[in-house]
């Protein structure tokens, strides 16, 4: 049997956008947000909220790193965080947080919840998510590490919780 390596136009993936958004907190590196519009195209995330950010979304990192689905993926990019969480809240949205705390919960808890429209908030690269933001979220959710470090770069840790979330049988995908 003779294997062949798919491509962009002949990878056969049908295109679904989900009830799936994410909301970041302070996130400035231009790579970062690079690789989370890349990562809500490839996962069907149908939005991304960037809050108190000095991101440049026309520089050369942020366009190299998302490979042009900057282009394909609805964002706002200079949203107010408690306003949009709010709205988020009110249009039925749960709002869960990436983010080390006392009262985090390890992510594979939250997969005996149910969830019909996800809010992903993510917080600063270095100081994490605002203690007004912390304060207002239904959930808070962390990835438990097994080396020396206790996080990981904010581009990948939202991309495994993003995934496990949308792929949760709980949540009528």
């Amino acid at each position: 049997m003779k294997t062949e390596q798919l491509i962009h136009e002949n990878t056969p993936f049908k295109k679904e956008t989900f009830p799936f958004v994410l909301v970041c907190d302070g996130i400035n590196s231009p790579a970062n947000a690079g690789s989370l519009f890349r990562l809500a195209d490839a996962l069907g995330i149908a939005h991304i909220y960037f809050c108190n950010t000095t991101i440049q979304f026309d520089s050369t990192r942020l366009k190299r790193t998302a490979r042009s689905s900057e282009k394909l993926v609805p964002y706002s990019p200079d949203a107010d965080v408690i306003t949009t969480l709010q709205g988020l809240k009110d249009e039925g949205y749960h709002l869960i947080g990436l983010e080390l705390t006392t009262t985090s919960k390890p992510l594979a808890s939250l997969n005996e919840c149910a969830f019909k429209k996800i809010a992903l908030v993510l917080g600063h690269e270095r100081y994490g998510i605002c203690k007004d933001v912390l304060n207002i979220l239904d959930h808070i959710t962390y990835i438990p590490m097994h080396g020396k470090n206790s996080s990981m770069n904010v581009s990948q840790a939202a991309a495994i919780a993003a995934y496990q979330l949308i792929n949760n049988p709980n949540n009528g995908k």
